[in-house]
């Protein structure tokens, strides 16, 4: 058995423990959801979240759906608006954690690679279109500001697929820790808002719990283009 093969297994097997191989009942936003054409003008702003959804069958994710994958979500550090979609990603930048880079098509397996801040339209460019979630709330300044110092605070830290919730609300310690890129923009949010944008409340969790979650249950709060 390969490496790879053998470590996806052992992270399945650790999910399910922390999933009880159950499903709570998810709440969509579909009420309030928008879809957006890559004509349509489109913004994003400092502290909204870029999130592409993963396999609904991965054990304990929240089911949403066309995932590919195991996903993506990364936190707007700069915002932008444009007259399309492809523009404001290009001149948007965002901070996510990866493992697979999109630009090169390689695993980045040096550190210094795994967690960076760039143009968001790397990691969801038109090849993922109909896919790709923009999220949502009305912040403060001040909060906007804290998501994006502590975002920034962990570009020195690495990639970990098993990385969990850490549920202090001081950013102590946590300077260039190992996150994978749910529980990064998790954490970023939590720190500022005191809010679990988890839609299972797992100690796990996948992008799609993300895009699931109440918290963005709002008017303009997720939009999928």
């Amino acid at each position: 058995m390969k490496k790879f093969h053998f470590y996806l297994l052992l992270i399945i097997i650790i999910v399910l423990l922390f999933s009880g191989m159950t499903r709570k009942e998810i709440h969509t936003a579909e009420n309030n959801l928008k879809i957006l054409t890559e004509s349509d003008s489109f913004d994003l702003k400092e502290g909204d979240i870029l999130v592409r959804p993963n396999w609904s069958w991965l054990p304990g994710s929240s089911p949403i759906a066309d995932g590919r994958k195991y996903g993506h979500v990364a936190v707007v550090t700069k915002g932008a608006r444009g007259a399309s979609i492809s523009e404001t990603l290009e001149n948007a930048t965002v901070v996510e954690a990866l493992f697979f880079d999109q630009a090169t098509k390689e695993f980045q397996f040096k550190k210094e690679n795994q967690i960076r801040e760039g143009k968001s339209i790397v990691s969801f460019g038109s090849k993922f279109t109909g896919i790709r979630y923009r999220l949502r709330i009305p912040l403060t300044e001040e909060q906007k500001k804290k998501i994006i110092v502590f975002a920034r605070s962990q570009l020195d830290g690495g990639y970990n697929i098993l990385s969990v919730k850490k549920r202090q609300k001081e950013n102590r310690k946590m300077e260039n820790c190992d996150w994978h890129c749910a529980t990064l923009v998790w954490q970023a949010y939590y720190l500022a808002t005191g809010l679990d944008i988890d839609a299972n409340d797992g100690m796990f969790i996948y992008p799609s719990d993300i895009i699931a979650s109440r918290v963005f249950d709002n008017s303009g709060g997720i939009v999928r283009f």
